[in-house]
């Protein structure tokens, strides 16, 4: 969960604006009975980087920031570049990722002010109509370019100061992790519009080499600074740690507007010409990315957020023309929601009636009606990317009510539960690998397709499951083996004595169409030795005590495999004749890939074939 500094003196404003409602003392307390944890009530510094403009905050503990989260300047290299703007008192928040309309002063005091009853029910924003349009170039939903939805804004009468800037930079960053997968899902941009020209934007898949400009950063007249697409993924900061969401593909999304000038290359960079400074009174807003449902959401945050801190501000539609249509955003229409008042009832263990739950659900921010059927018509606000089924209406309603207030009750029948089998074999498997002299860990159960099978040597297994989302390259599949985290931490642990002697009893998850889910998870046992003399005799010595300890028979045959050394390795059978397991020594190609020096024997076996 992401830590939020949230500025204590602009939060208390912002929610006392009209009329005090709460004190800094109570404040603490308060954000707890609303769910939100509160870390501590703590000074920080701010800095400002003088490459970018970006200003941060960081604690004592903490210490001055050693480089710029926005354009990477390093400014142990540029001293000159970082400069302090004093002290603030905040309240630091340990946030849920589900909750990113409330990572900012603006959105938390929204959501403040309806707790307390001091605005309940749906917020509601005046939206003036578009003259921007921006046309969505069909080839980036081809599979080499593929970034094919945006959603656009303009915020006009803007007044900045550094506290604003600061939280605008916070909110942008803290969303491209909570909302965007770092940057994966969804980017954000801003820029100001008085550097901007015409009224017809264009949205395009560019080569990487099919045109230049100078990204956020670079000194605008410096000789190099008006680089390529290309050259900004291996020149610029950012935009090396972020080329992996790029590298992929043979042109790049480009944001210009009617006379060419470069906005952005998303998710990568802004442009230097379009920079946000003091000085800036029209915001241009873009939001980019692989779903249409998390831009239209950051968009909507971004926004009302900014409505919020800023209440003078206009917000102004942009009309995106795309092949499938015209649509203009931010749309902040809320969702109807049905919601049942006796399952709301049951599941929070209180009796409350039609009127009761609708206060507590306006607290939380909602539109509530009745209809004809005695039912709740609730409307969710556009910013709220969490709500999406009843049930997370009746939690919202719980918080509004008092977790503090609910009567714990005993269940009305108990019964008496035993291990499963399974439990007590691997129980009894990790008292027999202790005994033998190996350590336990416990690895990661998400893996990739190049840790699991590229780095063995091995072909992908098609039985593997594959993460529809994943949020990560290297976290793409649930683990097929135990071995791969084991040498990971083998790795991990270079610098330490040998020998070491690693164990691990975890699930491995499979796709089986034989069971209802389409998925089954099986139990299993893996070792691995590293050591200047370890050798096959080693692990099967292992083995042998392993089978006799649990009291099972297996048999062991001589097997070729490409993870391991020719004539060194064995698969294990039960008595069956099921193959069971395999062990042996580790192909120095495997060990070269986890940058190893030193023989390896491992041992993989099935739990759940051996009960």
């Amino acid at each position: 969960m992401p830590l939020i500094n949230m500025p204590l003196k602009t939060l208390l404003k912002l929610v006392n604006a009209d009329g005090k409602v709460i004190t800094k003392d109570q404040m603490p307390d308060k954000l707890h009975d609303m769910g939100v944890e509160v870390e501590e009530v703590t000074n920080t510094q701010q800095y400002v980087c003088g490459v970018c403009g970006k200003i941060s905050e960081r604690t004592e503990a903490q210490g001055a920031p050693l480089n710029c989260t926005n354009c990477g300047v390093d400014y142990r290299e540029q001293s000159d570049a970082l400069k302090e703007l004093g002290e603030t008192q905040v309240v630091r928040l340990d946030m849920l990722a589900v909750r990113p309309d409330i990572f900012d002063a603006g959105g938390m005091a929204r959501y403040f002010r309806g707790f307390l009853g001091v605005r309940p029910g749906l917020v509601e924003y005046e939206i003036s109509s578009p003259r921007i349009t921006v046309k969505v170039d069909p080839n980036l939903s081809n599979d080499d370019s593929y970034r094919p939805y945006i959603a656009c804004a303009v915020i006009r009468n803007v007044k900045l100061d550094n506290e604003l800037i600061k939280l605008l930079m916070n909110l942008q960053e803290n969303l491209h992790w909570a909302l965007g997968r770092d940057r994966k899902l969804a980017s954000i941009g801003v820029y100001d519009l008085d550097t901007l020209s015409g009224e017809n934007y264009s949205y395009d898949a560019v080569k990487p080499d099919g045109l230049k400009f100078v990204p956020l950063g670079f000194p605008p007249d410096q000789p190099g600074s008006l680089i390529t697409p290309g050259e900004i993924l291996t020149k610029h900061k950012t935009g090396q740690a972020y080329a992996h969401l790029l590298q992929p593909f043979s042109a790049y999304p480009i944001l210009r507007d009617q006379e060419g000038t470069v906005l952005s290359m998303p998710p990568i960079i802004n442009s230097e010409s379009t920079r946000v400074t003091m000085d800036s009174k029209r915001f241009f807003i873009d939001v980019t990315g692989l779903s249409r449902r998390t831009v239209d959401r950051a968009l909507a945050i971004v926004v009302t957020s900014l409505k919020e801190m800023m209440p003078n501000v206009e917000i102004e539609q942009v009309t995106i023309d795309s092949s499938s249509g015209k649509r203009v955003t931010p749309d902040l229409t809320a969702a109807n929601m049905t919601l049942s008042i006796r399952q709301a009832c049951d599941t929070i263990g209180v009796a409350l009636d039609a009127r009761e739950l609708q206060q507590l659900l306006e607290r939380m921010g909602y539109g509530v009606m009745m209809d004809q059927d005695n039912r709740l018509i609730v409307s969710v606000p556009a910013w709220r990317n969490d709500v999406m089924h009843p049930i997370d209406l009746i939690e919202d309603a719980a918080i509004a009510y008092g977790y503090d207030k609910l009567t714990p009750e005993l269940v009305p029948t108990f019964t008496v539960g035993s291990p499963r089998m399974i439990e007590e074999h691997s129980a009894a498997a990790r008292k027999v690998l202790t005994g033998l002299g190996f350590h336990q860990v416990m690895t990661l159960v998400l893996s990739s397709e190049r840790a699991a099978f590229e780095k063995w040597r091995i072909d992908p297994d098609p039985r593997a499951v594959k993460i529809d989302n994943p949020i990560s390259t290297e976290q793409t599949i649930c683990r097929v083996g135990l071995l791969p985290g084991l040498l990971e931490t083998l790795a991990i642990n270079k610098q330490y004595d040998l020998p070491q002697h690693l164990f691990e009893v975890g699930d491995c998850s499979f796709v089986d169409d034989s069971v209802e889910t389409g998925a089954r998870e099986e139990r299993f046992v893996a070792a691995a030795m590293i050591g200047t003399h370890v050798g096959y005799a080693d692990i099967r010595a292992v083995a042998d005590a392993f089978a006799h300890e649990m009291d099972v028979e297996i048999e062991i045959k001589p097997t070729e495999h490409p993870s391991y050394l020719p004539g060194r390795a064995a698969a294990l059978f039960d008595t069956s004749g099921a193959r069971v397991g395999i062990m042996g020594e580790v192909h120095p190609e495997v060990l070269e890939n986890y940058g190893l020096k030193h023989p390896v024997s491992v041992l993989e076996l099935s739990l759940e074939s051996l009960t």
